[in-house]
C-alpha cells in the first residue's frame, strides 16, 4: 500500500477519487460509469462498469493497484459503492451523461447528430455530447496522411487511380461505400445480402487491390490493412470475425487452388459457410463463455478473394462476381494512403449530411424497386442497384467539392455502368455454365428438349412402332411418357458437355424422384415386345419439377 488518503467523500482508499462519469450505451443499452483515480501523482481511469451491477463492484479485482479500506484499515468495498451510487445519481440528475459506443460504425446521438466510430476514433461533430469508446472495440483507425492536399486534390488523385482498372476498382470502391453505410441501408429496408467475390489466377493482384481500395482501415496493433482474415480459419473464427465489425468492409482472403486437395476443401467449405452467414442475415446462436447463449449475425460488408468460382448456383447468386482475368497494372506507392484519406474525408461529409444522404438512398432504391428486372434475376439486379447507388454517392461528393464537373460525372457514370454490366455478365455466364455442367434440374432439361423436339415423342406406341428411328419414345396412358435411356444419355451429354453413362442417367432420374426403383435397385424399365425397353416417366411430376 503506497498511501492512505481520505478523499472528499469520506471513503478511505489508497488513491483519490477524481471523477465519476456516466455513459449510456447506444441502441437502448444500459448505463455504465467510469472511475478516475489518482495514485502517487499518476491518474488512472478504470474501464466502463455497468451501473446495474454496482453492488458487485470490487475495485481490487478490477485493478489490484487499488484497495478500499474501512476506518479500521480492513478491506471493504461497501463504502466505495455508496459513494459511487451518490456520484452516479448526481450525474444523472444534472443531465451530464455521455454516450458509450460499444460497436463500430454509425451512431445517432441523443441530440440527433450522427458520428462514425472506427474502433479507436470518432469521426463527426458530437455537438457537445461526451463520447467514450468501449475498451472491447477492435483497434482500427482511418488515417489521413494527405494533410497537405485539399479535398479536391485528394479526390482527383483517387479517381485517377480508379481509372487504371475501372471494371475492377470501381466495384471494390462501391462495395466499400456500401459497407460504410450498411446500417443506414438496413434502416431503409435494404440489408446487405451479397458478398463481393474477386476471382482470378494466383498473383493477379486481387488481395493487393482489396487492401488498397476496399479496406481503408488499419489495425494499429499490427500496422496492417484490416479487418481481414484467411479462408483457412475455422467456421467459428470466421463467424465471430464477420459479426465483430459493423459498417465497414472486411476481407476473407485466399480461397486457393495451389495447395493440397484438403486445403482447397477447407477453404471452399469456409467460403460457402461464410456466404450463407453473410448473405442470409440469419442470427446464429453461440454459447457464452460463462454459460447461456447469444445471437450474432454478419454486420460487415465482406469481400472474398479466390482462384476459382463458387461451387453452386445458389452461391453465385449471393455474390457480385468481379473477374480479375489479367495482371492488374499501374500500382502506385500511395494507393492505400490516398484511399484511406478519401474514405476519412467522405465519412466526415456523410456525418454532416447524414439525413439528406439517407433520403437520397431511399429515393434511389425505391425507384429501383419499381423498375422491371430484365436480366440476371431480381437478386443480382438488386445487388447492382445498391452498388450503383453507393458509387454515385461518392461521385456526388466529388462534384460537390469541385473534384469533377458535370461532363466528368457523366463519364464516370458510364464507367460505372460498364463495370456493373461486366460483373452481371460474369455471374450469368458462370451460373449458366454450372447449370450445363452439373445438370442441377434434369427435369427442366428434359421438358425443354421435349418442347424443342430434341427429344421427339410419338403420340402413341403405334405411331412409334411405325418409325422407331425417328422418335426417342412415345406418350402412354395416364400422362406417362416412355423414353429410351440411351436418348436421355445423349441429351445430358450434349447439354452438359461431359459424357453421361446410362447408369449415371438412371441414378440422376432416381435421385430426383422421376422414376421408380426396380427390384434390383436400378431404374425400373418398361419392356414392350419388339420395341425394346423404355424409362417410364410421369409427365405431371416432370413438369412440376421443371418449374422448381
Amino acid at each position: 500500500m503506497t498511501e492512505q488518503t481520505l478523499d472528499t467523500n469520506g471513503v478511505i482508499l489508497n488513491a483519490r477519487i477524481e471523477e465519476v462519469r456516466v455513459y449510456r450505451e447506444m441502441d437502448g443499452g444500459g448505463s455504465n460509469f467510469t472511475l478516475t483515480l489518482t495514485q502517487d501523482g499518476q491518474q488512472y481511469t478504470l474501464p466502463p462498469y455497468s451501473v446495474d451491477n454496482i453492488d458487485r463492484f470490487r475495485i481490487g479485482k478490477i485493478d489490484p493497484r487499488f484497495v478500499a479500506l474501512d476506518e479500521d484499515g480492513k478491506a471493504t468495498d461497501t463504502r466505495v459503492q455508496a459513494v459511487l451510487k451518490e456520484a452516479i445519481s448526481q450525474e444523472i440528475r444534472q443531465g451530464r451523461c455521455g454516450v458509450l459506443l460499444n460497436r463500430t460504425g454509425w451512431a445517432k446521438l441523443p441530440n440527433g447528430r450522427h458520428i462514425y466510430n472506427t474502433g479507436m476514433q470518432v469521426i463527426g461533430d458530437a455537438g457537445g455530447i461526451e463520447v467514450k469508446l468501449s475498451d472491447t472495440l477492435p483497434q482500427l483507425e482511418l488515417t489521413d496522411r494527405c494533410t497537405e492536399m485539399e479535398d479536391k486534390q485528394v479526390l482527383q488523385s483517387y479517381l485517377r487511380k480508379l481509372s487504371r482498372e475501372p471494371d475492377i476498382l470501381i466495384l471494390l470502391v462501391a462495395h466499400m461505400v456500401r459497407s460504410l453505410l450498411a446500417s443506414m441501408f438496413e434502416r431503409l429496408g435494404f440489408p446487405l445480402r451479397y458478398i463481393l467475390y474477386l476471382v482470378g489466377v494466383q498473383g493477379s493482384g486481387k488481395t493487393t487491390a482489396a487492401n488498397d481500395f476496399g479496406l481503408p482501415f488499419t489495425d494499429v496493433t499490427q500496422n496492417a490493412p484490416a479487418p481481414a482474415t484467411r479462408a483457412l480459419s475455422s467456421k467459428p473464427a470466421v463467424r465471430d470475425f464477420a459479426a465483430e465489425y459493423r459498417d465497414m468492409s472486411a476481407l476473407l482472403d485466399d480461397v486457393c487452388t495451389s495447395s493440397s486437395a484438403e486445403t482447397r476443401r477447407i477453404s471452399t467449405d469456409i467460403a460457402a459457410y461464410t456466404l450463407r452467414f453473410a448473405a442470409d442475415r440469419i442470427y446464429e446462436a453461440i454459447s457464452r463463455p460463462g454459460g447461456g447463449q447469444r445471437k450474432v449475425r454478419c454486420t460487415a460488408g465482406l469481400v472474398i478473394t479466390g482462384e476459382f468460382p463458387m461451387q453452386k448456383p445458389s452461391d453465385l447468386t449471393r455474390c457480385v462476381i468481379v473477374e480479375v482475368d489479367h495482371q492488374m497494372r499501374g500500382k502506385e506507392a500511395d494507393d492505400r494512403m490516398v484511399s484511406s484519406a478519401t474514405a476519412t474525408r467522405f465519412i466526415k461529409y456523410l456525418a454532416e449530411h447524414f439525413d439528406s444522404v439517407s433520403d437520397e438512398i431511399r429515393m434511389a432504391l425505391s425507384n429501383f424497386r419499381a423498375d422491371a428486372v430484365e436480366e440476371g434475376g431480381p437478386r443480382q439486379q438488386q445487388h447492382m442497384g445498391e452498388l450503383s447507388c453507393s458509387f454515385q454517392l461518392l461521385l456526388e461528393y466529388a462534384r460537390s467539392i469541385g473534384a469533377i464537373d458535370d461532363l466528368e460525372m457523366a463519364e464516370w457514370r458510364l464507367r460505372l455502368q460498364n463495370a456493373l454490366g461486366r460483373a452481371l455478365s460474369a455471374n450469368m455466364r458462370l451460373t449458366a455454365k454450372f447449370e450445363r455442367e452439373n445438370v442441377s434440374n434434369v427435369a427442366k432439361i428434359i421438358v425443354d428438349a421435349m418442347k424443342s423436339e430434341t427429344i421427339l415423342l410419338a403420340k402413341n406406341k403405334e405411331k412409334f412402332s411405325q418409325k422407331p428411328d425417328k422418335y426417342a419414345g412415345f406418350e402412354g396412358h395416364k400422362r406417362t411418357v416412355y423414353i429410351r435411356l440411351s436418348s436421355l444419355q445423349e441429351l445430358l451429354t450434349s447439354a452438359s458437355g461431359k459424357v453421361w453413362t446410362d447408369s449415371a442417367v438412371g441414378k440422376q432420374l432416381r435421385e430426383n424422384g422421376l422414376v421408380e426403383v426396380g427390384k434390383d435397385g436400378h431404374t425400373a424399365k418398361a419392356k414392350f415386345p419388339q420395341l425394346g425397353r423404355f424409362v417410364p416417366i410421369n409427365k405431371e411430376n416432370l413438369e412440376k419439377q421443371a418449374k422448381i
